[in-house]
């Protein structure tokens, strides 16, 4: 057999029953065969079945799933679980400004990670241990709901425009020259 019959029956094995499983049933040929060399090394592979090597990243937790794993009292359990699912839905800690901002206010650590997902154990293990009447008034007046809540500021800010306007208005009419011109 020629190493281009090899390479042809090898691509056949490939597509038939993929690469990664072909490439471990090599590597245990080369160990039953006492074998030092991977399967591969020749050609900038690497050995897909070494022990150490770095799987896949774990799947991230969801807060949801965090929460149903943390022992709750009674009380607190359903306000958390709803936090939770605010949490999800950002609506509650939107952004990890917000986070940083709770945490940095409850005395936390912030997250080393900027990801929403890795601040769920610091968030809620603090949760279910804060007072039930605490956990309740967040999730009643929306608190830390960052920037997506923005009406009482929007407000605040309409507010102040149109009283900038009326000064504005009020000084053009006690006799500033520059009353009729445009664009000066």
């Amino acid at each position: 057999m020629t190493i281009d019959d090899l390479e042809s029956a090898l691509r056949l094995m490939v597509r038939r029953h993929g690469f990664v499983h072909v490439n471990r049933c090599l590597a245990e040929i080369g160990i039953s065969e006492g074998q030092s060399e991977s399967p591969g090394s020749h050609v900038g592979f690497s050995d897909v079945s070494s022990p150490g090597k770095s799987k896949s990243p774990r799947p991230k937790m969801s807060a949801t799933a965090y929460v149903a794993k943390l022992n709750l009292p009674l009380d607190n359990q359903p306000v958390v679980v709803e936090l939770a699912k605010r949490f999800e839905s950002k609506d509650f800690l939107p952004t990890f400004g917000d986070i940083a901002n709770f945490c940095q206010t409850n005395g936390l650590e912030t997250p080393k990670s900027r990801t929403r997902s890795s601040a769920i154990p610091r968030i809620f293990k603090l949760m279910a241990t804060m007072d039930s009447s605490h956990t309740q008034a967040i999730l009643d007046a929306e608190m830390y709901s960052g920037p997506s809540k923005l009406g009482p500021i929007a407000d605040a800010i309409r507010r102040n425009g149109r009283a900038s306007k009326k000064d504005k208005a009020a000084n053009l009419g006690k006799g500033d020259s520059r009353k009729g011109l445009i664009g000066f």
